[in-house]
């Protein structure tokens, strides 16, 4: 007969072998454990580096609010280029530029041009065998009616010398186009009439040298020469200025015209005009000079001005110069100084930073408060949270607020 064996087994070994059925079948049970060290540990490193990101990231920023009040400057100032300044003056400077222009302008003056004919006439006898002697002056009548004067004395050969002709220098007796006659017009001698001479010496052909006119022709006047020169000196001012302007404008007060005075080195123009000439040239070469000051003088001035450690605040500003008598000859200009700005007193942002590290936020608004010239303070923190300066001064950052 078979002997039945019961096993039996300890409550540590059920728990970590599982139970044994009756079956003689084991069931495996899950094994339930408590947290362990690695588990902390990293909690731990998690939470140190939360804090060390704060401390990086922390930081503070102080707004300081500056009392401000409005203050006006309204005074005469002597502006001097050369030389020592003395109170209630600033240093000024003297720029100049060459300009010139050319231009083509009408010729609006009118004269009258007269000039008589000039020519020679060939003169003849068939009366005498001897010479004839003429005086100047003798009068000539062609054909057609003009007058023409002989230039100077002259003589006629005998008929049978030279065929008795002779060529005669004459001028027309009036100026004027109908002078200038044909070659083939004839001439009586009028000084002649009522001698057996006249009809015997004659004229019998005629040579123009000089053409005879009387017009009105363009005249370049004193008028029209000044009119001109009035005009180029206008556009060459206003040309310098915006030279001027555009290389000084940004650091110097330009604002003005009474500031530029012009001084003509040289004129060129047309001297002599023709009869077809409706125009001329004209050119003008000239010094433009600006008395000025510059901006940074006068804030310089104005600082001077202000009560002690005080300085004003540039979006408010308004800074206006009227220059009322300028000399260059002596560099020297009076000037009416206009100034209007929101002053505050001067406030020491660094060593706010020094004084207010690590402290409480009411502590350090009381401590910056003490200090001149502060209206308001406010603190503000970023990451938020903390109601204490950071504790380094590099992580502090002091801001001038204005309201």
């Amino acid at each position: 007969m078979k002997k039945k064996v019961i096993d039996i087994y300890s409550p540590k070994e059920k728990k970590e072998e599982g139970v044994r059925l009756k079956t003689d079948k084991t069931v495996n049970v899950i094994k339930k454990r408590p947290f362990g060290g690695w588990t902390y540990l990293l909690l731990f490193v998690f939470l140190f580096f939360l804090g060390y990101i704060y401390y990086i990231f922390y930081n503070t920023e102080v707004v300081v609010y500056p009392f401000v009040e409005n203050y006006q400057i309204a005074k005469d100032v002597l502006l001097r280029t050369t030389g020592s300044l003395k109170e209630e003056e600033i240093r000024g400077v003297v720029f100049a530029e060459k300009v010139s222009e050319t231009r083509e302008f009408p010729i609006e003056g009118r004269r009258t041009v007269e000039k008589k004919a000039e020519g020679e006439i060939e003169v003849c006898q068939e009366y005498k065998d001897t010479q004839m002697n003429f005086l100047e002056g003798t009068r000539f009548v062609s054909d057609s009616g003009e007058f023409f004067l002989a230039k100077k004395p002259f003589v006629l050969p005998g008929k049978d010398d030279n065929g008795g002709c002779s060529l005669v220098e004459v001028i027309a007796a009036e100026p004027g186009e109908d002078y200038n006659i044909s070659a083939d017009s004839e001439f009586v001698l009028p000084g002649l009439k009522g001698t057996a001479l006249y009809g015997e010496v004659k004229g019998i052909s005629f040579n123009l040298k000089e053409e005879g006119m009387l017009k009105e022709v363009p005249f370049l006047d004193d008028e029209t020469m000044n009119r001109a020169e009035l005009q180029m000196k206008e556009d060459l001012l206003e040309k310098g200025i915006s030279l001027l302007k555009e290389k000084y404008e940004e650091d110097y007060f330009l604002q003005y015209d009474s500031q530029y005075i012009l001084e003509v080195a040289e004129r060129t123009f047309q001297e002599e005009e023709t009869e077809e000439d409706d125009t001329f040239l004209f050119q003008l070469e000239a010094d433009i000079k600006v008395m000025t000051v510059g901006k940074e003088s006068v804030e310089d001035f104005i600082k001077s001005a202000l009560p002690e450690s005080h300085t004003w605040r540039k979006e408010t500003e308004d800074i206006l110069l009227t220059f009322s008598r300028i000399n260059f000859f002596e560099g020297e200009a009076d000037i009416f100084l206009q100034f209007s700005a929101d002053i505050y007193a001067d406030i020491d942002t660094e060593s706010i930073r020094r004084e207010v590290v690590g402290l409480d936020f009411e502590t350090a608004k009381e401590k910056i408060k003490e200090k001149r010239g502060v209206e308001n303070v406010e603190i503000k923190t970023k990451p938020f949270g903390l109601s204490r300066i950071a504790s380094s001064k590099e992580k502090i950052k002091v801001v001038l607020e204005f309201k």
